[in-house]
């Protein structure tokens, strides 16, 4: 016998997403200093039930057509819930934690959520060494036994609802076979792997003196920090240059009464751009504190293409494709915008950067970095969210990254790495997708597509879909095949050299 009134229920969750999202807002924008989400989940306490659970689940078979893919995406919106709302006094307990710990270093107090800022600004090599350590000793003491309890958590309440284990539940409730994607990142690895090789030995050479063999963890964020091209990408010009590539594309970014430019300098204040859809399309904001530096562009960049896909998506969709969906569909769309910065044009329209092969040399490389970082993370979720034992999967973490990004990776940071839902999915999905898109975009519009009004055009009508697709599906709406890594690794090789 079905109990829920599926209207009254999408309504209520459409309001505890809202709550959801502009409590991570004010508390990561510096104006809560703690995060309660868990009082968000406690006022919304019908939502994410084992009944409700069971319940969408048993409708599933009995609808068809496009209802049944709004009931797919409810079910893992409730079932994703369901999760959350058991292990959210923890995940609460990790933020808080995080933003209130603090490490020594040379006799400084620095807070351990911005250290990483420090260490990526700091010039001494022995030092970045230092703060590295202390970030260590403090995950390891503060935040891994309260990881090590949520995702225990998490993984036991998988087993609860029926599935041999949390990789089993997602693999289903996202309709993504992840030891497919996982195949897939492998051979990526394995394809890219000399090319990688050979532009990192290079790199570090010329940025840091050393040979690649030599080349400590600690370094990576001050090698991708890049502070040799700050003065190209000033904290002054940041906003500006956004703005004028928004007007390219026919946007005036102050005239979105939707979108909510968040500005301000707090202490609090995470100091990288973010994105709150808070209600899709009417309430966005995105939070930016200028810094400066090539990474600060990218970031904001990044995030305004999530803004704009929420600005832009069509109001009369139902709650299912404006806030539920394929994540790797948005994420699409702000690599889409992030890539920007490693296109020739928009560098000398938009920076009058006009001699910039050194700088996207060092852009490609990096980006080779971080995809081949995200492609081992899913070879090691998959089996951390298959293991029975936890704990014991520091060393696999270690090995796998290690071995893929060729320097050493620390082990203690095997759970601080590893987001909710496998995520990592839908980055991985969102690289594939933008690969084509981008493609599509310099084939159709050439490669200033950023300022013709037909590209606009053509990404509005992407826009407005929402997350009503799929990533591979909206990729065969346009034409542009099966969705997989040749598009990125053609990128690459031609960026790079093969």
């Amino acid at each position: 016998m079905h109990t829920l009134d599926l209207d009254e229920y999408r309504r209520r969750a459409e309001a505890f997403s809202a709550e959801l999202e502009k409590e991570a807002y004010l508390h990561f924008s510096g104006q809560k200093e703690t995060c309660d989400t868990a009082a968000v989940y406690d006022r919304y306490p019908e939502l994410f039930t084992r009944a409700a659970v069971t319940e969408l689940n048993e409708r599933y078979p009995t609808v068809t057509d496009d209802p049944k893919r709004q009931l797919a995406y409810l079910i893992a919106f409730t079932t994703d819930g369901y999760l959350s709302a058991a292990t959210r006094h923890l995940s609460d307990q990790v933020a808080n934690t995080e933003s209130r710990t603090t490490i020594e270093v040379d006799g400084e107090q620095i807070g351990l959520r911005v250290s990483s800022v420090v260490q990526a600004n700091e010039a001494d090599r022995e030092r970045r060494a230092r703060i590295q350590r202390a970030r260590l000793e403090a995950t390891t003491a503060h935040l891994d036994p309260l990881l090590l309890r949520l995702w225990g958590q998490a993984h036991g309440l998988a087993r609860d609802l029926g599935y041999p284990h949390y990789l089993a539940l997602y693999t289903e409730i996202r309709g993504l076979d992840h030891l497919l994607l996982r195949a897939q990142a492998e051979r990526f690895l394995q394809d890219t792997s000399g090319l990688y090789h050979r532009v990192m030995e290079r790199l570090v050479r010329d940025k840091l003196g050393i040979a690649l063999e030599d080349l400590w963890f600690s370094d990576l964020s001050y090698l991708f920090r890049a502070p040799g091209y700050d003065d190209v990408f000033t904290a002054d010009r940041l906003l500006p240059t956004f703005e004028r590539t928004l007007a390219g594309l026919g946007i005036d970014l102050g005239a979105q009464a939707n979108v909510h430019l968040d500005t301000e300098v707090r202490e609090l204040k995470t100091p990288r751009a973010f994105c709150a859809p808070v209600r899709v399309p009417d309430e966005i904001y995105l939070c930016v504190l200028p810094q400066g530096g090539a990474d600060d562009y990218s970031a904001l960049l990044h995030e305004g293409g999530h803004t704009e896909h929420f600005a832009h998506t069509d109001p009369g969709l139902p709650f299912e494709y404006r806030h539920l969906g394929d994540n790797a569909v948005t994420e699409a769309f702000a690599f889409l915008f992030d890539h920007l910065s490693f296109n020739r044009r928009w560098l000398a329209e938009l920076l009058d950067y006009d001699e910039a092969d050194d700088y996207l040399f060092f852009a490609n490389v990096a980006e080779l970095f971080l995809i081949r970082r995200y492609a081992a993370k899913v070879a090691y979720e998959t089996e951390l969210h298959a293991s029975d034992d936890i704990a014991g999967m520091a060393q696999r973490y270690s090995r796998r990254l290690s071995d893929a990004l060729m320097v050493e990776v620390p082990a203690e940071n095997y759970l601080v790495d590893v987001d909710p839902g496998l995520y990592v999915a839908s980055y991985l999905q969102a690289w594939m997708l933008e690969g084509a898109f981008r493609m599509i975009l310099q084939d159709r519009f050439s490669i200033a597509w950023f300022q013709s009004p037909a590209a606009a055009q053509w990404l509005k009508e992407l826009w407005a879909f929402g997350q009503h697709f799929r990533a591979g599906q909206l990729l065969l709406k346009k034409g542009g095949g099966r969705l997989d890594f040749d598009p990125l690794r053609r990128h690459m090789e031609r960026a790079l050299g093969r």
